[in-house]
């Protein structure tokens, strides 16, 4: 207005200067005075308006720019996301393909062909496995291809969760510049599982920059935030792919940049511009407009220049001036197209992704609101009036509820990110995702606020029928797992825990296997029934972590996507133990005793046959064996049947402990039992373990503070001599009881006439052994032993005999084991250590040298725990050296309590009594033993020693215990040795000491003092 006011002003004056007729002197001067000051006004003016001009001219670009920048950043951001979406789209497909090579080739062209179908600025997708081999393209190229080497696989590799990476230009194998894009994809255990990358044409984001138009010299670049150009234009990189370095950016610093205008030269073209810098938010790229600042202001300069030479006319300067400004006009026009553009792709990305913004100024009250917020909030007659709705209209469409809420956030807060819900009296609910921020000037004061209003109802309904199924999926009482195709757990739920005691952390990714005991039913039954029925349904066993197994009913179903596609299997279990634990039970009382919990008649029948069917032809027995007890009425009589009942439990807990496995026991009915001996050698085993079941039985019995003694009878029947089936087995035994009970109580009858004989005999032995007399009755005899280096007696085994003056000379073999089951043996024993101990005093007085006196010691003796002590005192007593006394033991006795065993033999070899190992090669024969217990002497058998010079086996297992014994440092003993040529053979292997009859039989010590003093070897004719 002033400068056209001046121009007016300067043309009248100019008027009166061509028709004035006034020369006066002070007129002049006055118009000299006036054109002075005209010109100096119009300088002052024109000072003014040129300077406010340029600012004006570089504050509008700075917009623009800004604006342009805005532009190319949300289309670069849609560009990207899409791309993005595409390539993850295709490696998700890739990793669900079917398994067949031909059929998976084809899907796999066929999903890379559509992922790239909406894309026009993509030339061609790739999949690279885990090398970087080339497995597929969507251009089919020729030939292999190994792509390692390539930026975009190595940063995926290294980083498989690093998302989508951006590269380039580069030039492919066929000279082709691209830009190359590329994601991770996920293998099947959970690693690395090659790249899945895509080929843009930089011409086409070449033919969107260029529609920008920032100018001749402007520029338009895609950059990674490193400051590397992507894509520049105009460039040479978007046209022939040369690469810009690092270092050589756009504007200087710009890794440290931030989002915003700046004025600067560029380093790569020398060119001052106005650039404007935007970070492409979630992505290592930005994006950068730049107008050159020669070329914004050249209107400026022309008008500097039209006003310094037409200074002197006026009129010319006004229509340059009037040109300048036309020409400023069309190029705001042109400028105001291309932000309405920009507003209008902006209003349409928000309406796709149902997001308005809008924006408030404090000092100013005023707001302002995209249309996509009338749309959210129902309020577009507002939107046509042109009208932005007040706060309280805004606050009246929310929810009563969350009102509160978001005035204190508004108000309060700097930023925000929160839910909310429509006004239910407004229309149905909706759901709408606020956030914002503060907005500040310069000096950092708050001016206004500004966000986002987004509708989230459709994410919202599916987030709520999601949570809804994991609640439900997380209460049920079965246990549910969900799979992948290949069977591993993708997760379980809170029963399936309980159950399996295994947590959810623990079992994903792996095999469903895991959860299943060893029995399992095959995997292509199930497989098999699912594709014809839909499901597989069982009964299966379940392993818990602790490694319990349980039975569950199963069903097992196929899981497909939206395309009905299948892509894995859920299974639902139930966990059966109650109920089988409910049927055992009820199986369990029909087969045992409710009182006793012993196998009841029915059961103990079926056991008996069972053994009967599977008799084995080695000459050994069953026997079943009918125990009733005596006088059991008496006590129910006298104490209640609650103590009878008492007595019955405590006999059903003893005699289980008296059997071995394959025996068995059963309540038959009232006072009777049953019991089942399996392979019984012959009578005297029988005997032996029925006179120690009448004795267990005879035990005193503690009830309700009384001590009573129960006694039983006994009948027995043997197969096959006394029946060939269970039934008359038991009837026989019946019958062989009734005869017992006859006999008074605790008795024991066969029903087969030569067993009772037996049974008589082993009664007669243990009562006149009870009677026997030791020293008198019972005597030490002694067996020679010769060392074949010496030729000499150089030991003896002691060997104890029984003359009864009732049954005449009893064998050891009858009485020993009679002893022992009678609980005899260690008195037996320890006579027999105290009187050899004794002999030996008595023949190293009259000169007799030996280096040994053996002494068998039983197993009852060392589980007594008292062996070590009854020797300490039979060599204090006697006066006889440790070395002397030498503890004969067999294999029997170091399988029963073999720590027990262990101790008292190591602490008898501390002593320096000598131990050796008694009839080696006829029992377990187990290096164990000789490892562990280190003997001073291993004898062999008779039973080899008896035929090793005409049996290659007993020859070879002698000679193999020699040379074990040998390389331990065990002296070899053979006995039983009875003829010259057994001698022969011994002394030929290196046998070190020998006893049997060829030498002599046990005799007396009177006897054994003179084969002393008169034996040598030399005297047998060998």
């Amino acid at each position: 207005m002033s400068i056209t006011f001046a121009a007016k002003r300067g043309q009248t004056r100019s008027k009166q200067n061509e028709h004035g007729t006034s020369t006066d002197k002070r007129l002049r001067l006055l118009i000299v005075t006036l054109i002075v000051m005209l010109i100096i006004a119009l300088g002052s003016n024109l000072v003014f308006t040129l300077t406010q001009a340029r600012e004006t001219i570089l504050q509008a670009q700075f917009t623009t720019s800004e604006k342009l920048v805005r532009v190319l950043e949300q289309q670069t951001v849609d560009s990207v996301n899409a791309l993005e979406l595409a390539l993850q789209s295709a490696a998700a497909g890739f990793q669900s393909m079917p398994p067949g090579e031909t059929e998976r080739d084809a899907a796999v062209h066929r999903m890379l062909t559509a992922s790239i179908r909406n894309l026009p600025f993509v030339r061609a997708i790739w999949i690279l496995d885990p090398e970087g081999n080339m497995i597929h393209d969507s251009e089919r190229l020729p030939g292999k291809y190994n792509l390692s080497d390539r930026e975009y696989f190595q940063v995926q590799k290294a980083a498989p969760q690093a998302g989508l990476y951006i590269e380039g230009p580069l030039k492919s194998k066929h000279g082709v510049w691209f830009i190359a894009a590329s994601v991770g994809i996920k293998g099947a255990d959970g690693r690395f599982g090659g790249v899945v990358a895509a080929a843009f044409d930089p011409k086409h984001f070449e033919q969107y920059y260029n529609s920008i138009k920032p100018g001749e010299t402007g520029v338009v670049a895609l950059l990674r935030r490193n400051g590397a150009i992507v894509l520049r234009v105009p460039g040479r990189s978007a046209v022939s792919g040369e690469q810009f370095e690092q270092a050589r950016t756009e504007t200087p610093a710009t890794v440290n940049m931030v989002d915003g205008t700046y004025k600067t030269r560029s380093d790569i073209d020398g060119i001052e511009r106005i650039y404007s810098y935007r970070r492409i938010p979630g992505r290592p790229l930005a994006v950068l407009v730049g107008i050159g600042e020669q070329e914004v202001l050249a209107p400026w300069r022309r008008m500097v220049s039209g006003y310094t030479a037409v200074s002197a006319i006026f009129l010319l300067a006004l229509g340059c001036l009037g040109y300048v400004a036309l020409r400023e006009l069309r190029r705001r026009s042109s400028l105001h197209d291309i932000l309405v553009q920009s507003e209008s792709e902006l209003a349409a990305a928000q309406r796709l992704s149902k997001t308005g913004s809008w924006t408030f100024e404090f000092s100013r009250n005023i707001g302002k609101w995209s249309s996509e917020m009338y749309s959210i909030l129902g309020l577009e007659k507002l939107e046509k009036a042109g009208t932005v709705p007040p706060l309280s209209e805004f606050l009246l469409r929310i929810h009563p509820e969350d009102r509160k809420r978001l005035e204190q956030t508004l108000f309060h807060q700097a930023s925000w990110s929160m839910e909310l819900r429509t006004n239910p009296e407004q229309g149905s609910i909706r759901y709408l995702l606020s956030q914002g921020e503060a907005v500040v000037d310069a000096a950092d004061k708050v001016i206004g606020k500004t966000g986002t209003l987004q509708d989230i109802t459709e994410r919202y309904v599916k987030d709520e029928k999601l949570r809804l199924a994991a609640c439900v999926f997380d209460r049920m009482q079965d246990g549910i797992v969900v799979t992948d195709l290949q069977g591993r757990i993708i997760t379980i739920n809170r029963a399936c825990e309980q159950i399996t005691e295994y947590r959810e952390a623990d079992v994903v990714g792996s095999r469903a296997d895991i959860l299943l005991s060893e029995q399992k039913i095959p995997a292509a039954e199930i497989l098999g029934s699912i594709q014809a029925h839909g499901e597989w349904r069982g009964e299966i066993w379940g392993r818990t972590r602790s490694g319990a197994s349980y039975p569950l009913w199963l069903t097992v179903s196929a899981i497909h996507d939206n395309q009905r596609r299948q892509t894995g299997y859920v299974g639902v279990f139930t966990d059966l133990s109650d109920i089988k634990q409910a049927n055992d039970q009820l199986r369990f009382l029909s087969f045992h005793d409710p009182l006793t919990h012993l196998p009841n008649r029915r059961l103990i029948l079926d056991r008996l046959q069972k053994e009967i069917d599977h008799a084995r032809p080695d000459g050994s027995v069953t026997a079943a064996l009918i125990l009733n007890l005596d006088r059991l009425q008496r006590v129910n009589d006298t104490f209640g049947h609650d103590t009878g009942n008492a007595v019955l439990a405590e006999i059903s807990r003893r005699l289980p402990g008296a059997l071995s496995q394959k025996d068995s026991v059963g309540r038959a009915i009232g006072d009777e039992f049953i019991v089942v001996l399996a392979q019984v050698r012959d009578a005297g085993e029988i005997i032996t373990f029925a006179h120690r079941l009448l004795e267990l039985i005879a035990k005193p019995i503690d009830v309700n503070g009384s001590s009573l003694s129960i006694t039983a009878s006994m009948g027995i029947a043997v197969f096959p001599t006394d029946g060939a089936t269970a039934e008359e087995l038991l009837k026989n035994g019946a019958t062989a009881l009734s005869h017992a009970k006859q006999r008074g109580p605790n008795a024991m009858r066969f029903f087969t006439g030569e067993m009772n004989v037996q049974a008589v005999r082993w009664t007669g032995i243990e009562q006149e052994l009870r009677r026997a007399r030791l020293g008198e009755d019972i005597t030490l005899h002694y067996q020679p032993q010769v060392c074949l280096a010496e030729g000499r007696v150089c030991g003896a085994e002691a060997l104890m005999r029984w003359n009864s003056r009732e049954l005449g000379s009893v064998s050891p073999a009858e009485f020993i084991p009679v002893a022992e089951d009678a609980g005899l043996i260690d008195m037996l024993g320890e006579w027999a250590i105290h009187e050899a101990c004794r002999q030996a005093r008595a023949w190293q007085d009259k000169g007799i040298r030996l280096q040994t006196i053996a002494v068998n010691v039983s197993s009852h003796q060392f589980s007594s725990g008292r062996l070590l002590d009854i020797v300490k005192q039979a060599l204090t007593s006697n006066e006889v050296e440790p070395r002397l006394l030498e503890m004969e033991m067999t294999e029997t006795a170091l399988m029963k309590e073999s720590d027990v065993v262990y101790q008292q033999v190591s602490a008898l070899r501390r002593l320096g009594v000598r131990v050796s190992l008694d009839d080696f090669g006829t029992g377990y024969s187990s290096l164990s033993y000789l490892s562990k217990f280190a003997f001073d002497k291993i004898k062999i058998d008779q039973s080899f020693v008896r035929s090793v010079t005409f049996d290659k086996k007993s020859e070879a297992i002698a000679m193999a215990t020699m040379a074990l014994a040998q390389s331990l440092g065990m002296d070899v003993i053979a006995e039983g040795v009875e003829t010259i040529d057994q001698l022969r053979w011994l002394m030929a292997t290196g046998c070190s000491e020998v006893q049997g009859y060829l030498i002599s039989k046990p005799v007396p010590p009177e006897t054994f003092e003179d084969i002393c003093l008169s034996f040598h070897l030399g005297s047998i004719a060998i």
